[in-house]
């Protein structure tokens, strides 16, 4: 991917065209890369972990490293660990397999020291694992009336066993969005990255990775809006000598969770003494109906953070500002110091929706240290505990400027 270029991901429905035999076989196969994608992903995370542990003991032992090249022959691991592995999964394409090596290996990185502290097991993957497609393996193209992915799911030798050819898929295209999308790739305006094929019973789908360029807006990028993200107001964004500023309200956030979880402690009890539907067929179908209620509360937080991510980017944009600035939110679940609403809400994926939408119009994002923001004065910048002497008002004990204070925090 080009330097500046950003990406996002887009989901759409598969239709089998041909390149496998009928729907069934082509089922069969994919299931069986499925099963095959998890044992990749596994091993690699194990492979991976032994050798750290490994060369930790080696330390203690000896104050030395293990030398990678000396014991394996390879200057980096993940080329160990994909000759490790290649002979198990012959079927498999190798642009795919060292994609799928790659994607656990990042996993890996990333929760290491966790890991090897003690602090968290290792990750760990399901059967029902999304096919990785790497990017050289995928080519979409129009078809007649039709926009075509085809992949390349399988090596050469075993299309050749099983006389196979590369498999193909019609497209769906079910809204003006993703026309747009698969227009602006097969005109070579975006490019398209690494991507997976899932499995959500009884359809296939894309989750397609397209790279883009950020749109180019009038804006200044010494202009700063402050954000701040509250109960009562969920958003309120202003900045210092500028007129107006935007509120978006949190009733309807405040309303809808209660409601829901209101719903979901009932059908927790109610699993106790469920009609016989439910009874006999374990505790996944006694409390079938409560993962139903937790998946319509997550879609809920997901559509109302995409579109109040929406409303400030496009306040911004209006307003010309260059730069949005908040409290870094990152470690929301482990400190203490956050009010409990924002630890049970996902103030974290609205703040990531925000960065990633500001990204996309070419406005800077700017993380700041959340200490004392609800303290601080935005008029003298006096911190006091006193300032704020309710939840929605500020006061301040040194200059006597008073305001709401989520404003004050913005």
């Amino acid at each position: 991917m080009a330097k500046g270029t950003l990406s996002k991901v887009m989901k759409y429905e598969l239709r089998y065209l041909d390149g496998c035999g009928d729907f069934q076989n082509m089922q069969k196969e994919l299931w069986t890369l499925q099963r095959q994608s998890r044992e990749i992903l596994n091993r690699t995370i194990q492979i991976a972990y032994h050798w750290d542990y490994t060369d930790r003991e080696q330390f203690k032992k000896t104050g030395q490293h293990l030398d990678i090249k000396a014991e394996t022959g390879y200057k980096r691991l993940d080329g160990y660990i994909y000759d490790s592995l290649k002979e198990d999964v012959q079927n498999f394409a190798s642009v795919n397999v060292n994609a799928t090596i790659q994607k656990a290996w990042a996993k890996y990185k990333s929760s290491k020291i966790d890991v090897l502290r003690g602090d968290m097991s290792l990750p760990s993957y399901k059967s029902d694992q999304p096919l990785v497609l790497h990017a050289q393996s995928m080519k979409i193209f129009s078809s007649d009336d039709d926009d075509v992915l085809q992949v390349t799911l399988f090596s050469n030798a075993y299309k050749k066993a099983c006389n196979y050819s590369n498999i193909r898929f019609i497209i769906g295209l079910h809204d003006a969005t993703q026309r747009t999308i698969i227009k602006k790739v097969l005109s070579g305006d975006w490019g398209i990255g690494q991507s997976q094929i899932v499995y959500k019973r009884p359809k296939w789908f894309l989750y397609l990775t397209y790279n883009f360029s950020p749109e180019q807006h009038e804006v200044n990028p010494d202009k700063i809006l402050g954000v701040d993200l509250g109960e009562s107001i969920a958003i309120y964004a202003s900045s210092i000598g500028e007129y107006g500023s935007l509120r978006i309200e949190g009733g309807e956030i405040s309303a809808f969770a209660k409601q829901l979880e209101a719903r979901k402690r009932s059908l927790q009890k109610q699993a106790a003494y469920c009609g016989k539907g439910r009874i006999g067929h374990g505790t996944k179908s006694r409390v079938s109906d409560v993962y139903k209620m937790e998946d319509k509360i997550a879609n809920f937080r997901n559509t109302v953070n995409h579109r109040y991510s929406k409303m400030l980017i496009d306040y911004a944009l209006k307003h010309m500002y260059g730069t949005i600035q908040m409290e870094d939110l990152s470690g929301i679940k482990k400190e203490t110091g956050f009010p409990k609403f924002l630890q049970h809400w996902t103030y974290y994926d609205l703040q990531q929706k925000i960065e990633a939408k500001a990204k996309e119009h070419g406005i800077n994002f700017i993380k700041v240290d959340p200490a004392f923001t609800s303290q601080r004065c935005s008029k003298c910048g006096n911190i006091d505990s006193e300032n704020r002497p309710s939840q929605a008002v500020f006061c301040c004990k040194k200059c006597g400027y008073k305001t709401n204070a989520d404003f004050n925090a913005s």
